[in-house]
């Protein structure tokens, strides 16, 4: 079993990146999911190139600012585990703690490469631009 983890900070208060990160049909910040939907706590997305993924939500607790979810259709992959939790460092900065186990570790390139790009994106989203 693989284990990809990633530990980003952020310039915006840690609510502000919960409501994003937290909100689990809310997609901007995930380059290639084109459409999610949520049917109690499975969670069908479509993915450019990949096609409908489901995951279950196993947790998602607001106060503690925390998601865990799986993946649940894919018979090739004998494990997808992620953990996303974002932490308050200070009133306008906080940190994202994001980790998934993965299974086959040939997957693991691919599943960095995606939680990488969309790290990425998330910055673009927050970080304000100055013209």
């Amino acid at each position: 079993m693989a284990t990809v983890t990633k530990h980003l900070q952020f310039p915006v208060p840690a609510a502000d990146l919960w409501a994003i990160v937290g909100n689990v049909t809310r997609i901007d910040w995930v380059p290639v999911i084109t459409s999610c939907t949520l049917d109690g706590d499975v969670r069908s997305m479509e993915m450019a190139g990949v096609g409908t993924v489901q995951e279950r939500i196993y947790r998602r607790d607001a106060d503690a600012m925390v998601l865990e979810y799986g993946l649940i259709n894919r018979p090739t992959v004998a494990l997808h585990k992620a953990s996303l939790q974002v932490l308050a460092l200070d009133a306008g900065t906080c940190e994202i703690r994001w980790s998934t186990q993965i299974e086959p570790d040939a997957l693991q390139p691919l599943i960095e490469g995606g939680m990488q790009s969309a790290l990425d994106a998330l910055v673009k989203l927050v970080t304000p631009t100055t013209s």
